[in-house]
């Protein structure tokens, strides 16, 4: 019997290890056509992002040499004379001269531009057209609107012998009393930087280079019809330094991003030629995996139907007993394996009352244990900081003051460390948080106002020890401006439906995110550890389970309050931690 159930184990056996194997096979295949597109790209950026900064050193250049034009002070002197002069054309050739002798980029056709609103006239650093009017789609040009000033313009300028994509940096030309005299422009055609820096990428057969704008738009291609126009397949603006994404055309597009001036190489490119072979192993794969199956369709219903009869008895006893039904137990009919379970199963129902039982034991010294951590976790942070503060009175003021300052800490360390219970009035609390209001008030030079509004009715309530002194550091280290003298803090309590209300308000800068840590400079940096309102509201928890609630709500440069509630409880030992375990 053992012997015919190991055999059918066996059997079980070799068939998951074929199904591995199928999947082996898949995942090979998967693997290899990913490694192979991996690399691929991997070359593609390395080769894209060598151009790409070429691209973008042509660029930097550009935009330093335009910068550098229009702070020229011989230029500007030069502007002068021609604006105040009789503006003939010998004086006009003098600017373009001038234009001509600052020039020191001298590469892919460039050309300095100025353009003088005023006179109406165009002045250019080359030889021919070096004074021209001004037509209406140079000025256009010109006057574009550039919203990041490092990405070149790309556009049809008209401006030299004949109309040519160029791209171009502009700048206005301002006087000593910030008066703009007009625009500098520097441009490189478009065609010189496509044969200098992409040409020689599009020798390998089956991909394609375009460079485009940070918009999308081909700027400079091969095909000059392809300028102006927007890859589909490439989706929205491009976020990453490199992208790369299959299109629904099953090509490959790749672009590098160029990270001064914005624009994008993109690689067109077919990835059929490199997955061929892939392919082809693939279809034997499938030959082999269909042949496997119908064999295992075969074994598998035979090996099914002998194993799942004692599984099912199990799996029904397992429903018995998940439903509270103990007195479940399954038949013992044989030796082999499942016999064992069976008698196994059966030990198990019959023991699980015993270890239910030692369950919630160990759960709620756990527990208390959490709840005393918690406690003893608080205590010697609040300490450390009442410390601190003494020790920046000491340091800062040097008044007699220190010995009062000093009795009013002792009387709070007595009352916080001489507690025993987990649970004080709110009237011995409230105490403790103005023995600690005294401190920090000396500390910051009287610089708040503190209002206390504890509704009689609620003074001799129940609540954790030290569950107010975290809200009121908090507020004193985040929302007291030394600088200013209006700082108030007001602390509330009062009942409503049943509950304990309390609420800590102070009229500081509010925050955007939780200022559970103090930041008082580098150095109180490493003196508070940040567990204060984090303690309070997992203390909460513990004790009170969903019946206790905690928010905070901050407006920025306003106010921010703490409240919390809590259940009424004029008995000590109303919450303790067996009883919160029994009431959960």
């Amino acid at each position: 019997m053992r012997r015919g159930f190991r055999f059918r184990m066996m059997t079980a056996i070799l068939i998951v290890a074929v199904v591995g194997m199928f999947v082996f096979a898949l995942e090979s295949y998967s693997t290899s056509k990913s490694s192979i597109e991996q690399n691929y790209v991997k070359s593609l950026d390395e080769k894209m992002t060598l151009q790409i900064r070429n691209f973008d050193d042509v660029m930097q250049e550009m935009y330093q040499q335009v910068q550098h034009a229009g702070s020229e002070e011989e230029l500007i002197s030069c502007i002068g004379r021609y604006m105040n002069g009789n503006r003939s054309y010998a004086e006009g050739t003098e600017v373009a001269q001038k234009l001509s002798d600052i020039l020191s980029f001298y590469r892919f056709g460039s050309t300095f531009y100025l353009y003088l609103p005023e006179s109406g006239k165009i002045f250019s650093s080359r030889d021919y057209y070096a004074v021209r009017d001004a037509e209406d789609e140079s000025i256009s040009f010109f006057g574009e609107e550039v919203r990041n000033p490092f990405t070149p313009l790309c556009r049809i300028s008209r401006m030299g012998t004949s109309p040519g994509r160029v791209f171009a940096y502009t700048q206005p030309v301002k006087n000593e009393a910030g008066e703009q005299l007009g625009v500098v422009c520097l441009t490189v055609e478009e065609r010189q930087i496509y044969y200098s820096l992409l040409d020689y990428l599009n020798n390998t057969a089956g991909e394609e280079y375009l460079l485009l704008e940070p918009d999308g738009t081909i700027c400079s291609a091969a095909d000059l019809n392809r300028i102006g126009h927007t890859v589909r397949e490439l989706g929205t603006q491009q976020q990453d330094r490199m992208n790369a994404k299959t299109g629904t055309d099953g090509l490959l597009y790749t672009s590098v991003e160029a990270p001064f001036s914005g624009y994008r190489i993109l690689c067109q490119s077919d990835l059929k030629g490199l997955t061929t072979a892939v392919r082809e192993k693939l279809i034997y794969l499938v030959l082999i995996a269909l042949l496997v199956l119908m064999g295992l369709i075969f074994t598998a219903a035979i090996l099914v139907q002998r194993l799942y009869r004692p599984i099912k008895e199990l799996t029904d006893a397992i429903d018995h007993v998940g439903g509270g039904d103990f007195t479940a137990r399954v038949e013992e009919r044989s030796v082999d394996e499942f016999g064992v379970m069976r008698a196994h199963f059966n030990e198990m129902v019959s023991r699980m009352d015993e270890m239910m039982e030692q369950v919630v034991t160990e759960r709620t010294q756990k527990r208390e244990a959490e709840i005393n951590a918690l406690q003893y976790q608080i205590r010697p942070h609040f300490m450390y900081n009442t410390l601190n503060s003494i020790r920046f009175a000491a340091t800062l003021q040097k008044n007699d003051k220190l010995a009062a300052l000093l009795g009013d800490f002792i009387a709070l360390l007595e009352a916080s460390a001489q507690r025993k219970g987990a649970f004080i009035p709110l009237k011995e609390e409230v105490q403790l948080v103005q023995n600690y209001l005294s401190l920090q008030a000396f500390r910051y030079f009287d610089c708040f106002e503190t209002q206390f509004s504890i509704a009689p009715e609620t003074e001799d309530c129940y609540v954790p020890c030290l569950l107010l002194q975290p809200m009121v550091e908090n507020a004193v280290f985040h929302g007291i401006d030394p600088k200013r003298n209006d700082n108030q803090i007001k602390v509330r309590s009062w009942l409503e439906q049943e509950k304990l209300h309390i609420s800590i308000q102070d009229n500081g800068q509010g925050y955007l995110a939780e200022p559970d840590e103090p930041s008082h400079g580098e150095e109180d940096k490493h003196r508070f550890t940040g567990i204060g309102l984090k303690n309070v509201e997992q203390r909460l928890r513990l004790y009170y389970g969903d019946a206790a609630g905690f928010a905070i709500h901050s407006e920025l440069k306003v106010s921010t309050t703490v409240e919390f509630y809590l259940p009424i409880s004029r008995n000590e030992q109303e919450y303790s931690t067996k009883k919160g375990d029994d009431a959960e």
